[in-house]
C-alpha cells in the first residue's frame, strides 16, 4: 500500500488500480491481436479481456486452423455481431461460430485458397450481411447453394468481389434466389465478353427478381452484366434502387454511353450515379484527345439531361486512358478536370458533380 501511495505522490497511477470499467474502455481501442496479448498479463486482465462488450466485432483472426478454433472458443459468444477472417477459415471453425454465436449478423471471408477448405452451406442462417473477397475458381457449381433465401432468409447485403470470372455464370444463376437483397456488390478478376443466348437467359431473372435492391455496385469484370441488365429492362423492375455504381466502362461501352445511361431515367428513386473509371484504350497518336474527352462528357450530359428535374443528387465521374495508348502522364488529371468542367457547364446546378475513385462499402 505504501508503494502505491509513493507512486501516486510521484505522479504515477498503477494500472492495476484502475477499475474494470475503465480497463474495458481502454481495451476497446485495441485490435484483436492486442486484446489477446493483454489477456495473458494476469487473471484479472484475462477476465476483463473476455468481456462480451469487447467482442461484438472481430476484424481479424489468428493464423492457422488450430489457433482459430481456440480463439473462437475463448472469445466469441452471444455478443458477437460482426466477424472477419482472412485465408484460414475452415468448416469446423464455421460450425463453431454457428453454434456459439447466435447473434452474429455480418460475416466477411477473404482470400480463400481452395473450395474444399470450407462449406459455406453451414453459414449462420441469421446473417444479414455477407462479404466474400478473392476466391479461387470454384469447380463444383453446387458449392454456391448457400446463396438462397431458404438457407439465408435474413440476408440483405451481399458483396462478392475478386472472384474468378469463370464462376460468373454460377453466381448469376444464384442471385435470383435472393429476392430480399437490398445491397448487392459484384466484381470479377477480369473482363468477360459474353454474347450467347445462354448468358442472356441467366441475366434475365437477375433483372426481374431483385426488386428490393436499393444499392447496386457493379465492379470490375461486370460490364457485360450491366449491358444485359439494360437490355432486359432492369430499370422497370428495381423501383427501390437509389444508388448505382458502375465501376469500369471501357471502349465498347464508351461509344454507347447514352444507350446505357438514358434508361436509368426510369428508375424512380435513383439519386446517386457513380462512374469512377471510364477508360478508353484505342486512342492512338494523332487523335484529338480533348475532342474525345468532350464527346464523352457531352454523351454523359445528354443521358443525364433525360432524367426528371431534381432527381439526381450526385454524379461521380472518373476518366482515364491506357498509358500504352497515351504515353504522357497527363491523361488522368487533365481528363478528369476537363470532363468535370464540361458537365458542370451543361448540367443543372442541383447535381453534385464530383471527381473520385471507387471505394467498397
Amino acid at each position: 500500500m505504501a508503494s502505491s501511495s509513493s507512486a501516486h505522490d510521484n505522479g504515477y497511477f498503477p494500472v492495476d488500480e484502475l477499475p474494470d470499467v475503465v480497463l474495458v474502455n481502454v481495451f476497446s481501442f485495441f485490435n484483436v491481436k492486442q486484446k489477446c496479448r493483454v489477456a495473458g498479463v494476469s487473471r484479472r486482465w484475462n477476465a476483463i479481456a473476455k468481456d462480451p462488450r469487447l467482442w461484438k466485432i472481430v476484424d481479424d483472426t489468428p493464423k492457422g486452423p488450430g489457433g482459430l478454433l481456440a480463439f473462437i472458443r475463448a472469445y466469441c459468444g452471444n455478443s458477437l455481431i460482426s466477424f472477419k477472417s482472412s485465408g484460414h477459415m475452415t468448416t469446423p471453425a464455421l460450425k463453431l461460430i454457428r453454434r456459439m454465436c447466435p447473434g452474429i449478423q455480418e460475416f466477411t471471408l477473404c482470400d480463400l485458397t481452395s473450395e474444399k477448405q470450407i462449406n459455406l452451406c453451414i453459414l449462420p442462417s441469421q446473417l444479414t450481411s455477407l462479404t466474400l473477397i478473392s476466391f479461387p475458381y470454384i469447380r463444383n457449381s453446387a458449392w454456391w447453394d448457400f446463396l438462397s433465401s431458404d438457407r439465408m432468409p435474413c440476408l440483405r447485403r451481399l458483396c462478392l468481389r475478386d472472384f474468378m470470372v469463370s464462376n460468373q455464370h454460377d453466381v448469376l444463376q444464384q442471385l435470383p434466389q435472393l429476392p430480399m437483397l437490398t445491397h448487392l456488390s459484384l466484381g470479377f478478376e477480369k473482363h468477360h465478353l459474353q454474347s450467347s443466348s445462354e448468358f442472356d437467359a441467366i441475366v434475365a431473372p437477375v433483372a426481374t427478381n431483385l426488386q428490393n435492391l436499393e444499392v447496386l455496385r457493379l465492379g470490375y469484370g461486370t460490364e457485360f452484366v450491366f449491358h444485359r441488365l439494360v437490355q432486359n429492362n432492369f430499370c422497370n423492375n428495381m423501383p427501390k434502387l437509389r444508388r448505382l455504381d458502375l465501376y469500369y466502362f471501357f471502349d465498347q461501352i464508351c461509344g454507347e454511353i447514352p444507350e446505357y445511361l438514358s434508361p436509368l431515367a426510369s428508375l424512380p428513386l435513383l439519386e446517386y450515379l457513380d462512374i469512377p473509371r471510364i477508360q478508353w484504350t484505342s486512342l492512338g497518336y494523332g487523335v484529338d484527345k480533348v475532342e474525345v474527352i468532350l464527346e464523352i462528357a457531352n454523351d454523359i450530359a445528354d443521358a443525364v439531361m433525360t432524367f426528371p428535374a431534381g432527381k439526381l443528387k450526385q454524379l461521380l465521374i472518373g476518366l482515364e486512358a491506357d498509358p500504352e495508348a497515351i504515353p504522357k502522364a497527363e491523361c488522368v488529371i487533365t481528363s478528369n478536370e476537363a470532363i468535370l468542367v464540361e458537365l458542370r457547364r451543361r448540367l443543372p446546378a442541383g447535381i453534385s458533380i464530383k471527381k473520385g475513385t471507387y471505394t467498397e462499402e
